[in-house]
């Protein structure tokens, strides 16, 4: 397997967590056979942005890693010159599957840029920063109460525009160029990118509970993708720990010097625990960050000031001898809510008491008073007495630090070959599941769909997006005095004629409206006749204007199917779900109709199929198989139906997939469908189809169901034209199929945009996107 790996920093130039963890994963690969690539930056002022410099790991020299130079950008979450270098190394490399590990500093638009290429995309998040621009939802601006840093209870954009955005990234004189309207735009603008890219992922690998719940509640797109797996270390660099005897009990910090990461807290409940204790403090200078810590640390006097350590970096595969070896308890007294921080699990797995929150991935971690200590969040009265209580009893301290991870049974963290194992099974999975999902476009679509008059119709079904009674799609536009929607008939004739010769084969008009209510319907007739396409018509069974005989001589020679909706099999049901409607009537109608139909297919001439078109939903559920034994009576050729797709909230209780037990009844009443079909085929002596009768799983819909759907059996195989002539890739509810993307109108033409950019990349990353993920179009496999 070829795998390129993406990340904001690699060893030895950057050494926060998730950069060693890229590292320690890179190297694992490569020992498992697997072809490696980096793909990282750097910072270096004397050269242009976007300049490549490769090199070889400074351990495995089989690991090409590509630092591209990004030290002069401003905005900090896109760079057009870093897309090409992108797009460059994957032309080059040819990777099986691209695994992000972080994007600041680099752009959002690489996953993008892979999916569209139809490339497995994997993401271990590592902090909030798709969600946060700092990654850690702590504020710039203090709060009311003059609380430092104060942390941010989530995204929103004008409140992240005026607290955090443009003093971040505008900088002083420079945000002051532009006004609140411009930042609050930015952000927006941001954070629909994010998203995008979330769109482009295929799995969401979580090492922490608490970020993976975050991700799952704030970003819908994450939901099916996300997988809670730790990391995975390397123990023979745990091992072998020799504390050093004749020390006072030593505290030690790891890490850098940022304020998120709580060395100034440290440092104010240091100065406050009595005794002769000791803090070593390892990480790399930040310059003016160390400086003003050590500035701090002098206020509280020489003699705390000569207690504190400062040792600078370390190799981390000897931070047992360097670092573990000299201390007897580790502190990790971050201000934000931690993702799930290496050194709390390199501690462990040395046997070190950790001292931490009660808080996010902190606490997940470590128990009070089970494999460590626990103090109230960002409060240094609580921490210092954390840090007494382990000062005072070093022995019951060094048996708390021997229980190790608390979340395996023998104390040890995951080994990073098991780790990486686990990995390499989430890249194979990704990777089948686009190879099986993989769409071929056809040359142009085989059938379009034109919304030629979606506001008219004459009955008001519950489930109807927007014609329910409980929709207020036409009261809003009734209120605001815009006109009908209604598609000029040049628009259809334009489409078909550049389309009939390029392959295709049926067009459908109106399905959200009665398209018999059209009034150009007749022109819509001729063009099948003149460009010797069919028509494929879904109507409500009113036959409104002419009737039933009159429609059926029309329609029956010239389409494909004609789809009759229907919905109970007696008038109760039918009424109550087809509002608006008479059951007597379309009962009648639907005789008449298969009478000329059937005439014409005796006479040997073009005659049409018919099916019922039916929504499963609890409303009709026990009545279905009564509604199969009457199309079987009337000769009925199939029985199409659709699981309801809830619009409002009033209809959700409605839905057949939402629990357990509904599935459990529904695959019960699908089963004597399918026998009542079988029977009547064997009766009449020529098939009943049943279409999308099949059982669902024995629980309510979920991420694993999901991920076993099938392909779309829409994309690159049919097009939709709405009323004022956009175009739409799918059939779903339009605030929806907004969601996948601008497409724009066919003015210049379909074909132009069928045989676009932002269509392909649609083909390729559809699988992904929460809209396609959840399609009751798609069936399981």
């Amino acid at each position: 397997m070829r795998v390129l790996k993406v990340i904001h920093g690699y060893p030895p130039i950057y050494s926060a967590g998730s950069e060693v963890y890229s590292q320690l994963l890179c190297h694992e690969l490569s020992e498992q056979g697997h072809a490696v690539m980096v793909f990282t930056r750097e910072e270096l002022s004397g050269l242009p942005d976007a300049t490549i410099r490769d090199e070889q790991d400074d351990h495995v020299s089989s690991i090409k890693v590509r630092r591209v130079n990004m030290a002069n950008h401003k905005d900090r979450y896109i760079h057009p010159p870093l897309d090409e270098a992108f797009r460059r190394t994957l032309d080059e490399f040819k990777p099986d599957v691209v695994h992000f590990g972080h994007l600041n500093h680099l752009s959002v638009n690489l996953p993008t840029i892979a999916s569209s290429l139809g490339l497995a995309c994997i993401f271990t998040i590592h902090d909030f920063w798709m969600m946060c621009p700092r990654g850690q939802f702590i504020q710039m601006e203090n709060s009311a109460g003059g609380e430092t840093w104060p942390l941010c209870e989530g995204q929103a954009d004008g409140k992240c525009a005026d607290r955090c955005y443009r003093r971040y990234y505008g900088g002083g004189p420079e945000a002051a160029k532009h006004d609140a309207r411009f930042w609050e735009s930015w952000v927006s603008e941001r954070m629909r990118m994010s998203k995008e890219a979330t769109h482009c992922f295929d799995v969401m690998i979580a090492p922490s509970l608490q970020i993976m719940e975050r991700f799952a509640k704030d970003f819908p797109a994450s939901e099916g993708k996300l997988r809670h797996l730790d990391y995975g270390f390397n123990l023979e660099s745990l091992a072998g720990r020799r504390r050093t005897n004749g020390e006072p009990f030593t505290f030690g910090y790891i890490g850098t010097h940022i304020p998120a990461k709580g060395i100034g807290l440290l440092i104010k409940a240091f100065a406050s625990v009595p005794g002769n204790s000791r803090l070593r403090i390892w990480g790399q200078s930040n310059g003016q960050e160390t400086m003003a810590l050590k500035r701090q640390l002098s206020d509280y006097g020489a003699d705390v000031a000569n207690r504190v350590e400062w040792l600078g970096g370390y190799k981390n595969a000897e931070i047992s001898a360097a670092v573990f070896s000299k201390v007897d308890c580790i502190v990790v007294p971050s201000i934000w809510m931690e993702n799930s921080p290496l050194v709390i699990h390199e501690a462990q797995q040395a046997k070190v008491p950790v001292i931490t929150a009660a808080a996010g991935g902190m606490g997940e971690f470590v128990s009070d008073g089970v494999n460590g200590f626990t103090f109230k969040h960002r409060d240094s009265d609580s921490l210092a007495l954390a840090m007494l209580k382990a000062s005072q009893d070093p022995e019951q301290t060094a048996r708390l630090g021997a229980r190790g991870y608390l979340h395996s049974p023998n104390g040890e963290v995951m080994d990073i070959a098991s780790h990486t194992r686990q990995v390499v099974a989430i890249y194979a999975h990704a990777i089948d599941r686009r190879k099986s999902l993989a769409i071929q476009p056809l040359p142009s679509p085989w059938r379009i769909t034109f919304d030629t008059n979606p506001d008219d119709c004459n009955l008001r079904c519950i489930m109807c997006e927007d014609h329910s009674p409980h929709s207020q799609t036409q009261i809003r536009r009734k209120a605001e005095g815009r006109p009908k929607r209604r598609m000029s008939i040049e628009v259809v004739k334009k489409v078909v004629a550049e389309q009939a010769p390029l392959g295709l084969r049926e067009i459908i008009p109106s399905t959200m409206g009665e398209p018999l209510l059209y009034e150009d319907f007749d022109e819509i007739l001729a063009l099948c006749h003149q460009h010797k396409v069919k028509l494929n018509l879904t109507t409500n069974g009113t036959f409104p204007r002419r009737g039933a005989e009159s429609w059926a001589r029309s329609l029956v020679p010239v389409c494909s199917d004609v789809k009759i909706s229907w919905n109970g099999a007696c008038k109760a049901t039918q009424e109550k779900i087809m509002r608006g409607s008479d059951w007597e009537q379309n009962l009648e109608n639907l005789r008449m109709f298969m009478q000329v139909r059937d005439a014409q297919k005796q006479a040997g001439r073009p005659a049409c199929r018919v099916t019922l078109q039916l929504t499963f939903m609890e409303e009709n559920l026990e009545e279905l198989p009564e509604i199969i034994n009457l199309a079987a009576t009337l000769g009925i050729d199939r029985v199409k139906g659709h699981h309801l797709w809830a619009h409002f909230r009033e209809i959700e209780s409605l839905g057949l997939k939402r629990s357990a037990d509904s599935i459990r009844r529904w695959n019960a009443i699908a089963h004597r469908c399918r026998e009542a079909a079988r029977e009547a085929t064997a009766t009449r002596g020529h098939p009943l189809v049943l279409e999308n009768f099949e059982d669902l799983e024995a629980r309510a819909a979920s991420a694993e169901e999901q991920s076993r759907a099938g392909p779309c059996p829409f994309l690159g195989r049919e097009a939709w034209v709405n009323a004022q002539g956009r175009f739409d890739p799918c059939c779903c509810p339009d605030l929806l199929r907004r969601t996948l993307g601008d497409f724009g109108d066919i003015s210049g033409g379909l074909q132009a945009i069928w045989s676009g950019t932002a269509y392909a990349q649609l083909l390729t990353g559809y699988l992904n996107r929460q809209v396609c993920r959840t399609c009751n179009m798609r069936k399981l496999l």
